[in-house]
């Protein structure tokens, strides 16, 4: 698309004022200086992008509500929560918007999910060798994120406002009764809180989501880091887990003003799962042992893989799942899927389940 600075070929003066040729034109460099793409607005983004212009137009103009599929995912407590994912065209959108855009805007450092060339292993290795962890969960994470911060993050990484509220209703979505159905008790402060604004919210299922989250949260990071050197600990956020870790006293002494940071952050604490943890028993960080000075795989889950490969090994897979009462019809890519996460934590471990695995004779 032709950049704004045209000029009139009859007699090569600006078509603008040079006030607005000014302004496109720090607004251009401050992109570029960024090394983010040059968007002017929104159909400029669609063609970018390669998509329907009306179609979008015509999203970003209503609830967007048509634009995605749902379905409930059970909680291990109880309850339920509601996954919405984009069509595929909304889908390849926000994509691009993640991969052209928000992937070249850096965390905090101290944040350890969906971001590129980090994992959980990273966000446990924060806390080896230390006394006590301090585990907080943050409360409906992405629902606590809404299409106004979204639009005050695009804005804020220099885009222009009209476009700001487009790309913040492209990935968002308002909340419909099914959605609010499935809050429980603990959750009606926040609950409340969008009830009454009924504005989007951060889509569980669409791919700009984590990133958007991460970015969202530089301030909650940035205060809990300063928090964390203050007081000789360590900090870290995988997502909506946030850990400390340090000595017990100190932990214990600062849990009240983490709350009141992550309040004053507008984001929300679920008291439930908060969990101080002292050096002799296990200590697991997002489903990783930190204990023995490396991360590792939790014993259980391991004993489980090997059960699950020797007897598919000696008896059979069909066998084995008859023996078992396993009723899983992607047994196969669940085993595999659990080996792979195995040897992204101990490479050596999950080389030789590999290995097994090979000898399995799957059925045709």
């Amino acid at each position: 698309m032709t950049s704004p600075l045209n000029h009139n070929s009859a007699n090569s003066s600006p078509i603008h004022s040079e006030e607005f040729l000014a302004d496109i034109t720090a607004y251009e460099l401050n992109l570029k200086n960024k090394n983010l793409p040059v968007i002017y607005s929104l159909p400029h983004l669609c063609l970018l992008a390669g998509v329907n212009i009306p179609k979008i137009k015509e999203l970003c103009e209503t609830n967007r509500f048509a634009e995605y599929k749902r379905f409930k995912l059970k909680k291990k407590r109880g309850g339920y929560r509601v996954i919405q994912t984009p069509t595929d065209e909304l889908k390849y959108l926000q994509k691009w918007i993640l991969v052209n855009i928000l992937d070249n805007v850096q965390s905090h450092s101290s944040c350890k999910g969906f971001e590129k060339n980090l994992s959980i292993k990273n966000n446990a290795e924060v806390h080896l060798n230390k006394d006590s962890i301090l585990k907080i969960d943050l409360l409906r994470f992405f629902d606590s994120i809404n299409e106004k911060r979204v639009y005050g993050l695009f804005k804020h990484i220099g885009y222009h406002s009209n476009l700001a509220v487009s790309l913040a209703k492209i990935c968002t979505i308002v909340p419909d009764r099914q959605f609010l159905s499935s809050f429980n008790k603990k959750e009606l402060e926040l609950k409340k809180i969008i009830n009454a604004k009924l504005e989007g919210l951060l889509p569980q299922g669409a791919p700009s989501s984590p990133k958007i989250s991460n970015l969202i949260t530089i301030s909650l990071d940035n205060r809990l880091s300063k928090l964390a050197i203050k007081n000789e600990l360590c900090y870290s956020r995988y997502a909506d887990d946030i850990t400390l870790s340090g000595n017990v006293v100190t932990l214990k002494k600062i849990k009240s003003t983490v709350y009141r940071i992550i309040k004053d952050e507008n984001l929300f604490v679920n008291h439930s799962k908060t969990k101080i943890l002292i050096k002799g028993n296990p200590f697991f960080i997002t489903g990783l042992s930190v204990n023995n000075n490396h991360v590792t795989i939790p014993k259980k889950r391991k004993i489980d893989i090997e059960h699950h490969l020797f007897h598919s090994i000696k008896n059979g897979v069909e066998e084995h799942l008859t023996k078992s009462k396993i009723n899983n019809k992607n047994f196969k890519d669940w085993l595999l899927g659990n080996i792979a996460f195995v040897f992204s934590v101990e490479k050596e471990l999950g080389e030789k389940y590999f290995a097994d695995y090979n000898k399995i004779q799957w059925p045709i």
